[in-house]
């Protein structure tokens, strides 16, 4: 992961993983086609705690609860160094580069949309919430907590991040959406 984050997708060579590696070249040509393969397995391994079959289930069955929890899986996963340090890799490369940010785009975020998206769908069908546009309040309450708890820290990189300030967002977000689309609204 080292040659990327230095070198960036389209500066990293095969020849550069496998000396960081300590590996042949040859190596790396038998596990691994491309560099796009080796790129796409260090990003399965760096989301793999974010496999959604692996997460915890939602107990709670009071809305702001529940959200809180979802909330600080995806702020779990924001904060996490790694992954900071790949999406700053890969906002550079995108352009160039379009496959890997979609590649990016269905590990880290589209995980975290299906799971919201589902659980306010279970919320508007036990009437606890009335959502007219369950995706819209799905981007909206993953954006509450990103934009505070990520985005920041893509631009400075020594900017202080609490546990504190991240579960003070997590429940914010979940509290202004909860007051947004309430079941008193359905009314």
């Amino acid at each position: 992961m080292r040659a990327f984050l230095e070198g960036g997708y389209s500066g990293t060579t095969l020849e550069q993983i496998a000396r960081e590696a300590q590996v042949s070249t040859a190596t790396v040509f038998k596990h691994y086609r491309t560099k796009a393969d080796i790129f796409g397995a260090i990003m399965s391994r760096v989301f793999g705690n974010d496999d959604p079959s692996t997460w915890p289930p939602v107990t709670s069955g009071d809305p702001v609860e529940a959200l809180t929890q979802i909330g600080r899986q995806y702020a779990a996963t924001l904060r996490d160094a790694r992954i900071r340090a790949l999406f700053r890799v890969m906002i550079a490369e995108v352009p160039r580069f379009p496959e890997l940010g979609q590649q990016l785009y269905e590990r880290g975020k589209a995980p975290y949309l299906q799971r919201v998206e589902e659980h306010l769908r279970r919320e508007v069908a036990a009437k606890r919430l009335a959502i007219p546009d369950v995706k819209l309040a799905t981007r909206q309450f993953l954006g509450m907590i990103n934009d505070v708890v990520f985005w920041p820290h893509m631009l400075v990189v020594d900017l202080p991040d609490t546990d504190a300030e991240a579960t003070r967002v997590i429940r914010g977000a979940a509290r202004t959406l909860c007051a947004a689309y309430g079941a008193e609204r359905a009314r």
